[in-house]
């Protein structure tokens, strides 16, 4: 586990989005072609969506399985078409690894399923319930 988790590649985006009546954000995520560019990007395991309304400030955390598919995603044209999007602005990112050993230890095992956990740690107990 200590050797996937240390490989893991964090994402961080934040940004201010342009809320009116004709344009909400929190239905454009409910579009399953939006959701599919990210569940099906090459090394992407998961991506979080952000929202803090009373500030308007949105974003995601994505975790991808190694800094190449990050670059990847980076380089790819998908962060750059949203930040060009004239509903969004003052976007910013960061990339983050991981303190491996640190995140062993805090992983509770009821709290998520899947393959995403056992394949970060195949000895923990997963309850499989989707």
């Amino acid at each position: 586990m200590k050797d996937k988790l240390s490989k893991l590649s964090i994402l961080v985006v934040n940004f201010k989005y342009d809320l009116r009546e004709d344009n909400d954000l929190v239905e454009l995520t409910k579009d399953v072609e939006v959701s599919e560019i990210f569940k099906n990007f090459p090394g992407l395991g998961i991506k979080f969506g952000l929202a803090n309304p009373e500030e308007n400030e949105y974003g995601g955390i994505y975790i991808f399985e190694d800094d190449t598919s990050l670059e990847a995603y980076l380089a790819s044209p998908i962060l750059k078409e949203w930040a060009e999007n004239p509903d969004v602005s003052e976007l910013t990112y960061k990339k983050y690894n991981t303190l491996p050993e640190f995140t062993k230890n805090t992983i509770n095992q009821n709290y998520i399923s899947g393959d995403f956990i056992k394949d970060l740690d195949p000895v923990l107990e997963v309850v499989e319930s989707f």
